[in-house]
């Protein structure tokens, strides 16, 4: 799972003295390409949010993280509140981006739905502010009451037919939209509440959202009697090369 970061920590940049022309609102705007330097500065203020907290996040220390100059980050981003709005759709774009390609080469909707969560898990797991929660839990269930509506329309416009094959939408128990709720509800909670095993998580909501094996019938020859295994109380003695009579 590729989520998006910024140069290694304690490597510098050039200040950019010639930024790429772009409007301060783009990284605001759903269906925008990120450029280079844009992308630089949202990823470095995501990861110091993580370490820092919202409340402490200073403009200056974005700029040494991102590598840019001051004057650069402020005619990308005019104020702290633009830029905090900015990166939370850059988060959005990372997850819808990534889910894109990991569903990719899935067609079948059991594989759709595996990917789907093997990807969602590791987003969580390796998210950079994913420590927030500690800190200021309140911004982050804030942020979450708001963005948590995008994340069920993004799933339900890449997954939709894939949720049909769940049983408890299969068999008209939950509606779709439903089913999407439930489990965004539970992506939250595990990015609040981490997991001590990832992996019996991740299985317990595949046997949710999977249908069941289906059941392979044996072969005749290979079904025994009904009788085979009735007991035969009369002894049978064999010697050395076979049955004595």
């Amino acid at each position: 799972m590729t989520v998006a970061v910024g140069p290694p920590q304690g490597v510098a940049f050039a200040p950019l003295d010639h930024p790429e022309p772009i409007d301060a609102d783009a990284g605001t705007r759903a269906g925008v390409a990120y450029g280079s330097t844009e992308e630089r500065i949202l990823s470095a203020t995501l990861r110091l949010v993580g370490r820092r907290g919202v409340k402490r996040l200073g403009m200056q220390e974005v700029s040494e993280a991102a590598g840019v100059s001051r004057g650069t980050l402020y005619r990308y981003f005019p104020s702290k509140e633009r830029l905090l709005d900015a990166v939370a759709t850059f988060d959005e774009h990372t997850f819808a981006e990534g889910l894109a390609a990991a569903l990719a080469t899935c067609e079948e909707p059991a594989q759709r739905m595996r990917a789907f969560v093997a990807f969602a898990f590791d987003y969580i797991r390796m998210h950079p502010a994913r420590a927030l929660f500690e800190t200021e839990p309140g911004f982050v269930l804030g942020y979450l009451l708001v963005h948590l509506p995008k994340l069920e329309a993004a799933l339900l416009a890449q997954l939709g037919e894939a949720f049909d094959s769940v049983p408890a939408v299969a068999t008209g128990a939950l509606s779709r939209e439903q089913l999407v709720d439930v489990v965004v509800r539970l992506f939250a909670s595990s990015f609040i509440i981490p997991e001590p095993d990832d992996r019996a998580l991740v299985q317990s909501v595949n046997g949710i959202l999977l249908p069941p094996p289906t059941p392979t019938t044996a072969h005749p020859s290979m079904t025994p009697h009904a009788d085979s295994t009735r007991f035969d109380p009369k002894p049978t003695q064999e010697g050395p090369h076979g049955r004595n009579d």
